[in-house]
């Protein structure tokens, strides 16, 4: 194996699949299996397919029942799980690291021999259109689903909620399901361990359940979306009004996101922030405020999010401008750049000292090819400056504007648009 950096090392099988282990002493073992098939890679007539197969290998695989799945992880000891991203899937494992290769065993089956029964998929999609229901009841979460899928091209796949479509879902057939699965093939594949393993053991468990698998289907070229200025309203009658304010941002690969990040400490991530210092802490107009720098492959998204009572919902999206422009207008004063870098690198350091994180993290840099050690990203992030910061304010705020979008009642929340289309004079 090679070592890609300290105690990181990865090695790739001649069929494609790559493996990435970070030895922790002392610690359980976390295993992943990483497919590089999310959202973005779906044609829109199967929007919500990925996340409906990622549900749906649990329901079963050709030499396992979902009973035997769950009885055999339980056996273990063990917690497995999944998720699914615009960019990828996740199925991942937490054992004790003798069980290596019971708990990879396991993973591997899930991904590589689901039955997609006919009467697990009418079930599943049940299953599916309820949390798609969830979701459009809750407020919260519907606002960023109506943020994304205005802020870009609405025919591009980025713009689609990870759940899909009631319409889609509806649709979804054993055929289909199988012709998108095609895509879990071994140049998509990525398996990460972090715990108290030796990674040789680790690649030759790997050889053992995915060496075998032959090249398959390869995904269409991604292509970058294309942004949209919006303002949009959805009609509720509801007693607190939830909005998104934001623009499009630097993806993964581009070294302002150091800036980027350090920059969205400071205006609204955490309980030393500006705007929850100014909007809650100061002004008690809302309970939940903050700002997110959302990366992606070859784009991004700067947004401010705020639950407030309909009646405060201008002043409080006048004072998340006013505070944009004073860090367009005004260098970041020293003291505050210091708690904010502190701020960030203590979230770093604190954030890996579980095998679970450390492997997350091996994963998403092998599937973005960005590769560094924790001590390099806390230099970056050390060397980060106030004019730096000013510097990709400006770009990000300068440019075409603020989208805003908002779920309460449109009577009251209607002369919102006048307060952002101010910040286009």
């Amino acid at each position: 194996m090679r070592e890609l950096y300290p105690n990181c090392y990865a090695e790739q099988l001649e069929n494609g699949v790559r493996v990435l282990v970070e030895p922790m002493e002392d610690r359980p073992l976390a295993l992943g299996v990483w497919v590089r098939v999310g959202s973005r890679d779906e044609p829109a007539h199967q929007a919500g397919i990925a996340h409906f197969i990622e549900h749906m290998v649990f329901k079963g695989t050709t030499n396992r029942t979902a009973f035997q799945i769950s009885e055999e992880v339980d056996a273990l000891g063990g917690y497995i799980n999944a998720m699914t991203h615009k960019e990828y899937t996740l199925f991942h494992i937490d054992v004790l690291p003798e069980h290596l290769e019971a708990a990879l065993d396991i993973l591997a089956d899930l991904v590589k021999n689901p039955r997609f029964a006919e009467e697990d998929i009418r079930k599943e999609q049940g299953v599916v259109l309820e949390e798609i229901r969830m979701t459009e009841d809750n407020p919260q979460e519907k606002v960023f689903d109506l943020f994304v899928e205005r802020i870009w091209d609405h025919q591009h796949p980025m713009a689609r909620p990870i759940l899909g479509k009631a319409e889609t879902v509806r649709r979804f057939d054993r055929p289909g399901i199988i012709e998108f699965h095609r895509y879990y093939q071994p140049e998509h594949l990525i398996v990460t361990a972090a715990g108290a393993i030796a990674p040789q053991r680790v690649v030759d468990a790997v050889k053992r359940v995915f060496g075998e698998l032959e090249p398959g289907a390869r995904l269409p070229a991604r292509q970058p979306p294309q942004p949209t200025k919006h303002f949009y309203i959805e009609d509720r009658d509801s007693q607190q009004a939830n909005l998104v304010l934001g623009v499009p941002s630097v993806g993964r690969h581009d070294e302002r996101r150091f800036a980027l990040e350090v920059m969205n400490t400071i205006l609204g991530g955490g309980m030393s922030s500006r705007l929850f210092k100014k909007i809650r802490e100061e002004l008690g107009l809302a309970y939940a405020v903050f700002s997110s720098a959302n990366l992606f492959e070859d784009s991004g998204l700067f947004i401010i999010y705020v639950g407030t009572e309909p009646k405060n919902a201008r002043q409080t999206v006048e004072i998340s401008i006013e505070e944009i422009d004073r860090m367009v207008r005004e260098p970041v004063p020293q003291s505050e750049l210091r708690l904010a870098k502190e701020k960030l690198k203590g979230n770093i350091l604190l954030g890996l000292e579980t095998a679970h994180s450390r492997m997350v993290r091996l994963g998403i840099g092998e599937l973005y090819q960005i590769h560094a050690p924790v001590e390099e990203l806390v230099q970056k992030i050390e060397r980060v400056t106030s004019e730096e910061i000013q510097q990709i304010a400006r770009e990000l705020f300068s440019s075409d504007g603020l989208s805003l979008s908002a779920v309460g009642p449109e009577e009251t929340l209607k002369d919102l648009e006048q307060v952002v289309l101010a910040t286009q004079a």
